[in-house]
């Protein structure tokens, strides 16, 4: 046994060695023609796959998983070594031989079992719906329904053409989103994440609550380079939600806000857990207009989680970490040079060069300044060890992004996109804010249970239409979709970053789940001001920018207050809900209930803030009261 795992150790290196170094050259030199980047980037990935994730975990690798990467290594082989031929065929015109479409076929139920294997039940599933509604398409409610296609007009759509399976969402994994993973996974290595632990104990530590506000600071930046929030919670909250337990949080809430904090960094530009690259070609615009429209809700985002904390934190009065758990100034400035690859990737981008170079880039210099210092140095081994994470990481993307090229290659084959639009429509009754809420309750099933870019690929391709028939422009459009993708990851029942969190804080992760929502309730309204006020996406003139930020901001300590019952005094059900209203009334898209929304507010935190103190002076004064006529006796 011990000889097959060392075979097994070395078959998976090679593979991971020229996946990562296949990845690194078209990065240096370009791209090769689209079919051959894209079914060579599938190839390796689904043979590291079979070899890594068995078909049940309890029996672990075997030698039918041997023989299923060999499989694979021949139908996707196929495809990368027919390249040019499928190039210039067009898909349901030029004919297929028998064996194209066995090859063909192999390729789809292979990509449906590894979807199964590395992204969950779900998508696979979802996939499985995807072609049988492509086949009896003619059996489904009228509303739905459509004359069905032939199984080798399926194959020919969704394998020899690019609106299938390699469609767009495997080429921006094939491209961009896997030199993010390498680049993620080199700093992880090189113990970048423990200098950004550090520098959050620095900056919050020290303050009530201090562990959840780090927790928010690591998240923000490890959930901008990874694809998955779940990733992002396995990554820090290993470290905060131990810390936040210690201290005096519940393990709910401890790993809520671990979950809410990962998810949250999907949404921080400049990364956007890769789906930034994507939403730019998508619209069509710069990278850096994406980045810079996404700014302003994730600062929002971050804001009113850590106004969330720091009123739990005192309303159950929770204490920041002791002075020798804060690393000294000494120690962190002494390691800053690590963060230069980040400042690199920004400024490469700034000067306009394309994300992948700009990541190519940032991987050699977090590679040659980790080679430094002693303690961060590669060794052959954990080099080796590195290439082989960061492939295994890849096979998820590129296998969902795959499964979700079934579901794009369904929709635009069947055209049930167009019926989509009209189910919301007739259900709205053309009615604005609730064919919003029906939207956004679609993205968050659509988004459940896949990373970060997939399920903006698939709302993006339901659900942006729909946007467009309610008249809204394509800009805000996308970040709404995306937002409510996003958000499925805290919202059960498929909480994929609530269950990460449950594993390491040991809690339900329903409890998790929930409590989650309640923290990040704040960023469920958020995309609806910005779809009716364009100012928080930085697409309006600056005094409407700086007001609607302003307003927003003061509606989050409204929010803040009521979701913890705590605004310099604890509060009863009457002042929560107040505040809600409060809330709501300051984010409506009529400016003068938002300003006598903040005027009450702001009356309301007065008239708190006065009571708080005046009752802590009368307390003050009746002890001492006490302590002088105890004194006479």
């Amino acid at each position: 046994m011990v000889s097959e795992n060392k075979l097994l150790s070395f078959v998976l290196t090679g593979l991971s060695s020229i996946f990562v170094a296949f990845h690194l050259f078209t990065a240096m030199y370009g791209t090769v023609p689209v079919q051959l980047q894209r079914s060579f980037h599938l190839s390796l990935a689904t043979m590291i796959g079979f070899l890594c994730y068995p078909c049940c975990k309890k029996l672990g690798i075997r030698w039918w998983d041997a023989l299923l990467a060999s499989f694979a290594a021949v139908a996707f082989g196929y495809i990368a070594f027919n390249f040019d031929r499928i190039a210039l065929r067009q898909s349901l015109i030029s004919p297929l031989s028998l064996f194209d479409l066995l090859m063909g076929g192999a390729v789809l139920l292979l990509v449906l079992e590894m979807t199964r294997r590395v992204a969950g039940l779900v998508l696979s599933i979802v996939g499985c719906v995807a072609l049988v509604y492509m086949f009896f398409g003619r059996y489904f409610p009228r509303m739905i329904s459509h004359p069905g296609f032939s199984l080798q007009d399926i194959i020919d759509y969704q394998i020899y053409g690019l609106d299938g399976v390699y469609s767009m969402p495997l080429g921006i994994s094939a491209t961009y989103i896997v030199l993010f993973i390498i680049l993620g996974t080199l700093m992880e290595y090189s113990k970048t994440g423990d200098l950004i632990m550090d520098l959050g104990k620095m900056a919050a530590g020290k303050y009530r609550g201090g562990p959840a506000k780090v927790a928010c600071i690591t998240s923000a930046f490890f959930g901008s380079i990874s694809g998955s929030a779940a990733a992002n919670v396995y990554a820090t909250g290993t470290f905060t939600i131990p810390m936040m337990k210690q201290i005096g949080y519940t393990p709910s809430i401890a790993g809520a806000v671990e979950a809410v904090a990962s998810t949250g960094g999907q949404i921080m530009p400049p990364i956007m857990g890769a789906a930034a690259f994507l939403m730019a070609e998508l619209l069509g615009i710069p990278y850096l207009q994406v980045c810079k429209a996404a700014l302003i809700p994730a600062v929002l985002y971050y804001v009113s989680l850590i106004l969330v904390l720091d009123f739990e934190a005192a309303k159950e009065g929770i204490k920041g970490l002791s002075k020798d758990q804060i690393p000294t100034l000494r120690s962190v400035v002494s390691r800053l040079y690590l963060l230069l690859p980040l400042v690199l990737l920004v400024a490469v981008l700034i000067r306009g060069y394309t994300p992948f170079r700009a990541a190519f880039l940032a991987i050699l210099a977090s590679f040659f300044l980790s080679m430094l210092r002693s303690d961060t140095r590669f060794s052959p081994r954990s080099f080796f060890e590195a290439v082989f994470v960061s492939a295994k990481r890849t096979v998820m993307i590129a296998v969902a992004c795959a499964a979700a090229g079934i579901v794009i290659g369904a929709i635009t084959l069947t055209g049930i996109g167009l019926s989509l639009s009209s189910i919301i429509m007739t259900l709205s009754g053309g009615n604005l804010l609730l064919g919003l809420i029906l939207i956004m309750l679609c993205c968050i099933v659509m988004g459940m249970g896949t990373p970060t870019t997939v399920a903006y690929v698939i709302v993006a391709t339901l659900g942006v239409p729909v946007m467009r028939n309610f008249g809204f422009d394509p800009i805000p459009s996308h970040f709404f979709v995306f937002y409510f993708a996003v958000l499925s990851m805290i919202t059960p029942p498929v909480a994929i970053a609530a269950y990460a969190a449950a594993d390491i804080a040991k809690e339900d992760a329903m409890k998790i789940g929930f409590q989650s929502i309640k923290i990040a309730a704040v960023i469920f309204v958020i995309p609806f001001v910005f779809v009716f006020d364009r100012g928080l996406l930085f697409d309006a003139p600056a005094l409407t920018i700086i007001l609607r930020t302003f307003a927003t901001l003061v509606s989050i300590v409204f929010f803040a207050g009521a979701a913890t019952g705590w605004l310099f005094r604890r509060l009863n059900i009457f002042w929560r809900a107040l505040l809600v209203a409060l809330f709501l009334a300051v984010n409506a898209p009529f400016v003068p209930l938002s300003l006598a929304g903040i005027g009450a507010g702001v009356a309301a935190g007065l008239w708190l803030f006065f009571a708080q103190r005046g009752s802590r002076i009368s307390g003050e004064s009746t002890i001492k009261k006490t302590i002088g006529k105890d004194d006479l006796v």
